[in-house]
């Protein structure tokens, strides 16, 4: 695995500038409200549109580029979120901004049902869930570097210079991508893989435990990202001020840092077991931030939080890709990707929709019912994985045509 770090870390690179580029408005909520004119609740529909605009339009641009090659895919969906954030920066109104970060959402949906496939392209079948969790440390340092330094940034210079230096790492993670990543050759790729390109993408036998696994995921993800976007007003609610925001998130975020470390190995040890006891665990840590009367209490729950959402993207990809079959997986990526932003966006209009009620307070509790309640699907699709007798794939998805 060690000729393989290179490009697994200009993924890394990659998935933090466009992580970052997804979470910015959780931590710039009041500070673009003001700017926009709108509300906290507004504000935060932004992140509902862009998890909704993947949710719709993953799977068709998928389908519509699986013969693009795989690079060359990565590095247009790199440039158009870069472009997008850009424009939302100078967006003059909130309807504006609301359309540039559905056309950023679109490229986003896109790159992440294409990265992780990608990785695991990489390296041995038996190393998946590691390879997975270098490429997951990147949301991870979103969480601890990405979105407290736009949050602070945006306390200092104002939100819409925090998207504008956000297109600007975007920008760079790619230039990085052109020149360490090795181009691959999938059946989903023009050329010579053309013929086994069109026997790809297809539904099979083990399209129903995954769609089971993703619909868990997602669950799963409504409760977290109610509470994420609207962890600053929960925060102030324990007693935190606006400035100390940022470093709370970072708490979080290196509390995630830690679970992606923990959780490639995990993955590969105890693929069906470590994602159900990963979900389990979330569901306990949302809940728990209802601690609003003790402040430190508070603070070592967000960073068991935060640690949690670190493990759970890793187990939950590394096992789609273990019960996906080699025809199965190109699509299988964009299924979960589209599962998973309609938790997202549910989850972030579940937290609209309890603020603007007035309901606050109750919002944790709400949102670890919620993320409980994933349990069931994610038990339902073991059970479907052993009935159609999945097992892990005995040799990578693709070949690098070129080594780095």
């Amino acid at each position: 695995m060690t000729r393989f770090w290179p490009p697994l870390l200009a993924l890394s690179a990659a998935t933090f500038a466009t992580v970052t580029a997804e979470m910015l408005p959780a931590g710039v909520i009041r500070q673009l409200g003001s700017g926009l004119a709108v509300g906290d609740s507004a504000a935060g529909l932004l992140v509902t549109a862009w998890a909704l605009t993947i949710a719709v339009t993953s799977i068709p641009l998928v389908r519509a580029t699986l013969r693009w090659r795989r690079k060359r895919l990565v590095l247009a969906c790199l440039a158009v979120v870069s472009l997008a954030n850009l424009a939302t920066g100078l967006a003059p109104v909130y309807a504006a901004a609301l359309v540039t970060r559905i056309v950023a959402a679109a490229a986003h949906g896109v790159f992440w049902a294409v990265v992780v496939a990608y990785a695991a392209a990489l390296v041995d079948p038996e190393r998946v869930g590691r390879a997975v969790s270098v490429v997951l440390a990147g949301p991870a340092l979103a969480g601890l570097v990405g979105l407290p330094a736009g949050s602070a940034v945006a306390n200092v210079l104002g939100w819409r210079v925090a998207f504008v230096v956000t297109a600007a790492v975007c920008v760079a993670s790619a230039a990085l991508i052109a020149v360490v990543l090795p181009d691959v050759t999938t059946g989903t790729d023009t050329g010579a893989g053309a013929g086994a390109g069109a026997r790809r993408g297809g539904w099979d036998r083990t399209a129903r435990p995954v769609l089971v696994t993703a619909i868990g995921g997602a669950l799963a993800l409504v409760g977290y990202y109610a509470t994420f976007t609207f962890i600053v007003p929960l925060s102030m609610l324990a007693g935190f001020s606006s400035g100390s925001v940022p470093g709370l998130l970072a708490a979080a975020g290196a509390g995630g840092l830690v679970g992606v470390v923990v959780a490639g190995r995990a993955a590969d040890r105890w693929p069906g077991g470590a994602l159900i006891v990963t979900t389990a665990a979330l569901a306990a840590a949302i809940a728990g931030l209802a601690i609003h009367d003790e402040p430190a209490l508070f603070v070592v729950d967000a960073v068991l939080w935060g640690a949690l959402i670190g493990v759970l993207p890793v187990v939950l990809q590394a096992r789609v890709l273990r019960l996906s079959s080699d025809a199965f997986r190109p699509i299988a990526g964009s299924v979960l990707v589209t599962a998973l932003n309609l938790g997202i966006g549910l989850g972030a209009a579940l937290g609209s929709l309890t603020t603007r009620l007035g309901l606050s307070t109750w919002l944790p509790s709400i949102a670890g019912s919620v993320t409980i309640a994933a349990l069931v699907p994610l038990v339902i699709a073991s059970g479907l994985a052993r009935r159609v007798g999945v097992r892990p794939p005995h040799s990578a998805e693709a070949v690098c045509a070129s080594e780095p």
